[in-house]
């Protein structure tokens, strides 16, 4: 027992009286300071933020223990669901308990891989439009921001499958809900981690920004689920197939009872904020390596010449699946740049995971994006190396531990929506290596890090050429 570890004797680094660790951690990348502090104290420590402890742990056995642990004995950090319930949204992504477990297997069922592999039509059609946008900047050698232009690709996707709703903004102006949805973001990202309810007092025009947004997503949202009430009373046959994510959510309604409107507005909207934020994120990253590693976009170029020939994208769910070298280079992108490196998780009950005590109602602020980038798991860990990924490619990788990547999370919990979000990774990156050369408009010490609801590129301006 002596060698237990509990909060009040682990390292901490440097603070300020009375208000601790606040001023550093209110920055706006909450992950680089935290990385910052491990390499200072360790990879498990304490912080205070106005007298209020917490652990912090970029320890990936410990946090892999905690995610098993859910749902159990540990759950999202209590003022994820204060501020995602004020925001009127209960959905897979915030409840707890039995509502999760209802949540859960709904949303399971909807993203399965046979259903995935369903959705592949509205992929290929989203990835043609994408090639014909950029076919045009290509044209004008027009430079631009590689991020907002996933975005585009992923809202529109995400939309379609979440309630069939075709918002095609790469051949068109912004439509509300991503104009509203950009406003959303940051802010949910800056209440949770608030130390004061401000907006609850005082509204900022910022805050009254987000109000209006909310409103006129829900007011969009509830509209497509009255017509999607009404599509399944017209059509009888759609209760047996539903075509997509909200209509299936509908049909379960009408079987059990067991969702309210207000819960199905709140799962359609966690799709929409899953669906687009991390995927369209994640190809951004991966496209600012490709934009320095000429090389490895030659093997995605070989493998899609040999894969699906003329065709501009994949053809077929049998032609996407058999991009190996492209999902290795998707997962590289991912090790080095998550776009979820924070978790923050709240013990329900007294625990002990190894030698660490965490008492019931303790926060463990989890870091888990220094462990992906550390030598200890994987050779030669900062360089771009998608072969790693691929077994007896890369002999003289002797360190590589894909265990502890928490891209998706794991346990339980793990995210539902992984099968899609490799999906259209893989469908977007093949297209843009077949038919562009893709350079950086930038030094790539100005892309920077940047943090909103998930980890961003920011001045990830590009040009392009077709090949």
């Amino acid at each position: 027992m002596n060698n237990i570890r509990t909060i009040d004797n682990l390292p901490s680094p440097k603070g300020k009286p009375i208000v601790g660790h606040l001023p550093k951690f209110n920055a706006i990348n909450k992950h680089q300071v935290l990385e910052e502090w491990v390499k200072e104290v360790g990879d498990v420590f304490r912080i205070s933020l106005m007298g209020k402890k917490f652990i912090v742990s970029a320890n990936p056995d410990i946090n892999h223990e905690i995610l098993k642990s859910r749902p159990g004995q540990f759950r999202r950090f209590h003022k994820i669901d204060e501020i995602m319930s004020e925001m009127g949204i209960i959905g897979l992504f915030n409840a707890e308990g039995e509502q999760w477990k209802l949540h859960r297997k709904l949303t399971s069922e909807a993203l399965n891989l046979k259903n995935v592999q369903g959705f592949f039509p509205t992929l290929q059609r989203v990835t043609e439009r994408l090639y014909q946008r950029w076919n045009d900047f290509a044209s004008k050698e027009a430079v631009f921001d590689i991020q907002k232009e996933m975005v585009r690709y992923t809202v529109d996707i995400t939309t379609d499958i979440a309630f069939g709703y075709d918002i095609n903004t790469l051949q068109k102006e912004k439509d509300i809900i991503q104009d509203q949805m950009e406003k959303v973001f940051p802010m949910i990202n800056e209440r949770i981690t608030a130390p004061i309810p401000l907006w609850r007092y005082f509204k900022t025009k910022k805050d009254k920004d987000f109000d209006e947004a909310m409103a006129a997503i829900k007011l969009l949202v509830h509209q497509f689920i009255a017509d999607a009430k009404l599509r399944l009373k017209d059509n009888p046959e759609l209760q047996e197939n539903p075509t997509n994510f909200l209509e299936a959510l509908l049909v379960e309604q009408t079987k059990s009872g067991s969702l309210t409107d207000k819960e199905i507005f709140g799962n359609v909207f966690t799709i929409l904020l899953a669906g687009e934020d991390t995927t369209s994120n994640s190809i951004s990253w991966t496209l600012y390596y490709l934009a320095q590693h000429p090389e490895v976009v030659e093997k995605v170029k070989a493998e899609a010449r040999q894969v699906y020939a003329d065709a501009n994208c994949p053809s077929s769910n049998e032609a996407l699946l058999s991009l190996k070298y492209t999902e290795a280079v998707a997962m590289e992108a991912m090790r080095i740049k998550p776009v979820t490196p924070n978790l923050y998780m709240q013990a329900l009950e007294d625990v002990a995971i190894q030698d660490l005590e965490i008492k019931k109602g303790m926060t463990v602020m989890m870091q888990n994006k220094v462990a992906q980038t550390d030598a200890a798991h994987f050779t030669n860990p900062d360089a771009f190396i998608p072969e790693r990924w691929i077994p007896k490619a890369c002999p003289m990788h002797d360190k590589h531990s894909p265990q502890i990547i928490r891209t998706f999370g794991a346990g339980s919990r793990f995210c539902p929506g992984r099968n899609l979000a490799i999906h259209e990774m893989k469908m977007a990156i093949s297209m843009i290596c077949k038919n562009f050369e893709i350079s950086l408009a930038v030094n790539p010490e100005e892309v920077k890090e940047s943090f909103a609801f998930t980890m961003f590129p920011e001045n990830l301006k590009v040009k392009i050429k077709p090949v």
